[in-house]
């Protein structure tokens, strides 16, 4: 199955290959990092990903996505991760305490049984992941003990289970770290399974095709490399609204968080809510909006993942209010203000240190050739 479903990646029918087939693989490898063991391998497939996204096989398609590879990965297909078990340990422990003082005794019960055709305890196993995938298959085969009927649930157990989605730690996976649920919708229009997403997401052929496509899954006038590689860590137009709400707190004389969303999302998902942008832009209608209703900004306000924002009287009239406030054109971008909440981080990172440090591989890249 995984495998009758690579071939389909490689062959485009995800996009439509360019008229201009761009660069042979021969060309590509040049571009290749010498971190590398299989540059022709890996020159193939990142070929085979561009055209199936639909983008021109060029050095800067190129460079873009062997800047996250590098990154993310330094080309391991699914990266080994120091302390994997632990942190997994962690994060299960995070993830239980809606269970209050019986957490610890949940996480005993949740790992403490062998699945069937295993010789050891999930626990066991758990203290010997070393990569994601690893990490992954340990967790669908918990997840398939018990909604599979395998196992009794107790009452903890039965809450327990409806969170089980949200203990899998694997949020983002393969070469570029592409997000898993991103991925998984992404491939839902051609009948991909979810399941088979993920496990296509630690090969190399499937990590490269999803990242790509969520690398350029968006148009945006960007006049640097690192705008696009911070909004493929903080989301979709991230670097774009942070130059909004920029502007906005100049204009209001606030301070704003500049991290690209102008609404609050929950971190377990639902609908956004109004944050402090939102609150700034209700000030700024009062004194500045004139006939915009508060109506129409919420409707503009929420095609701010979309290039549609820029075409909103909101988007229009802030950035007109800076200009004749400061004096200054407003920019387009800048880099998100956002710290990374991730467990494999061993120190505090930010999405700005994220997209420059790739940026800084993007052009050490494109003096390889």
């Amino acid at each position: 199955m995984i495998g009758r479903v690579a071939l389909f990646l490689l062959s485009g029918c995800f996009g439509d290959e360019p008229p201009d087939p761009g660069m042979a693989v021969e060309q590509v490898v040049a571009y290749i990092g010498k971190e590398s063991s299989d540059p022709a391998g890996w020159a193939t497939d990142l070929r085979a990903a561009l055209q199936a996204s639909g983008i021109g096989v060029d050095e800067q398609g190129v460079c873009s996505v062997l800047a996250v590879v590098e990154q993310e990965s330094t080309y391991e297909a699914d990266p080994a991760v120091p302390g994997l078990g632990k942190i997994a340990r962690r994060e299960i422990e995070a993830g239980l305490k809606l269970l209050g003082p019986l957490s610890k005794h949940g996480v005993d019960w949740l790992l403490k049984p062998v699945a069937e055709g295993a010789s050891e305890s999930f626990d066991a196993r758990l203290a010997k992941v070393r990569t994601e995938r690893q990490l992954d298959e340990l967790f669908r085969d918990l997840a398939e003990h018990y909604t599979g009927g395998a196992a009794d649930i107790p009452l903890a157990g039965d809450l327990l289970m409806r969170q089980f989605d949200q203990l899998n730690p694997v949020k983002t996976a393969g070469s570029m770290q592409v997000s898993v649920s991103w991925a998984q919708e992404a491939a839902s229009d051609a009948g991909v399974p979810r399941k088979t997403v993920r496990d296509l997401l630690y090969t190399r052929a499937g990590g490269l095709r999803w990242g790509t496509a969520r690398l350029f899954a968006h148009e945006a006038d960007y006049d640097r490399p690192a705008y696009r590689f911070a909004d493929f860590n903080a989301g979709f137009y991230a670097s774009r609204n942070a130059a909004f709400q920029e502007q906005l707190a100049a204009i209001m004389e606030l301070e704003l968080a500049l991290d690209g969303d102008l609404l609050a999302y929950p971190k377990d998902g639902g609908r956004p809510k109004d944050g402090e942008t939102m609150g700034a832009l209700m000030a700024w209608r009062a004194m500045y909006g004139g006939d915009l209703s508060e109506r129409q900004i919420r409707r503009d306000v929420g095609k701010e993942k979309t290039a549609a924002f820029e075409q909103t009287r909101t988007w229009e009239a802030v950035r007109a209010t800076y200009k004749e406030r400061t004096g200054k054109d407003p920019a387009y971008a800048r880099l998100p203000v956002v710290s990374l909440d991730s467990p494999k981080l061993s120190r505090d990172r930010t999405t700005a240190w994220f997209a420059e440090n790739v940026e800084h591989r993007f052009k050490a890249c494109l003096e390889r050739s």
